[in-house]
């Protein structure tokens, strides 16, 4: 099983606009959407010489599983209902948004076991229990693209995460050895918030999956 943090420092509000987005964000969105899909060769086997009925239209796109589409994009950024054997392509496409609008990002392996360990350990050394771990995806996100059933999204104020990152610093050095090595790379991120900023309120979106 695969298990990931992923993090991004971003306003929220500016990640909920992709899903009522004005024309500008929507061309930009579109061509993040564009890169992500892979030409679609035209078919010259023997079925499409069969006639009008079988050929396939040329502007056609193929669906494919897990890779996002044209029509993807256009039902995200009107809010439209995603259904269900589209909703992993349209979170591969989400991530790829926030990758695009986010100040910083970054990605750690993090599995269920070690977060475990670590939101004892830290409440064990004296972070309060509303700055461990989990709370990075306690407040949703709140936007229409609903989770699926392997991933935990969620974001933190800006004001919260600079307190997260004074408090997950002190604790470093009195961390069992074993928790260390995986908060050590959410600590160096969340000390990057005011740098990351430049003067404005970012907030952190954390999305962790396991699949």
């Amino acid at each position: 099983m695969e298990e990931e943090l992923r993090l991004w420092a971003i306003n929220v509000d500016e990640f909920r606009q992709c899903f009522a987005a004005p024309p500008a964000l929507a061309q930009t969105l579109m061509g993040i959407t564009d890169s992500l899909t892979p030409d679609q060769p035209q078919s010259h086997t023997l079925l499409s010489k069969l006639g009008p009925l079988l050929r396939r239209p040329p502007t056609a796109p193929v669906i494919r599983p897990m890779v996002p589409n044209r029509m993807d994009a256009e039902a995200m950024m009107t809010s439209r209902f995603i259904a269900s054997n589209r909703l992993g392509a349209c979170w591969v496409l989400a991530q790829a948004w926030l990758d695009h609008l986010s100040a910083a990002r970054t990605s750690l392996p993090l599995a269920r076991s070690q977060f475990d360990e670590l939101e004892f350990d830290l409440v064990r050394v004296g972070v309060p229990t509303e700055l461990s771990i989990r709370q990075l995806w306690r407040r949703g996100v709140d936007i229409p693209l609903r989770p699926t059933d392997d991933m935990s999204i969620g974001y933190t104020p800006y004001g919260t995460v600079l307190d997260m990152s004074v408090q997950w610093s002190h604790a470093l050095s009195q961390l069992e050895e074993k928790t260390v090595d995986f908060a050590t790379p959410v600590v160096a991120f969340l000390t990057g918030f005011p740098q990351y900023a430049e003067g404005s309120s970012l907030d952190l979106i954390a999305l962790w999956t396991h699949h």
